[in-house]
């Protein structure tokens, strides 16, 4: 569950800097690749979503 907030954490925070013309340095190795760095950093978006609400459904299915 970290693992898919610190992801979508990373995401969220990567794209809006870049709307503003900001790079963010530990995501550095992304940008400059064009198009590919939009789809990388939502599918970081999205991966995290889909991790934590993945970590959620094993915890439920335990109770």
């Amino acid at each position: 569950m970290v693992g898919g907030f610190f992801a979508f954490l990373a995401g969220i925070l990567s794209l809006i800097l870049s709307l503003v013309g900001l790079e963010w340095t530990p995501l550095s190795f992304i940008y400059g690749k064009g198009v590919f760095t939009i789809i990388i950093q939502i599918l970081l978006l999205f991966g995290g979503i889909v991790m934590m609400y993945i970590a959620r459904l094993d915890t439920e299915a335990e109770e």
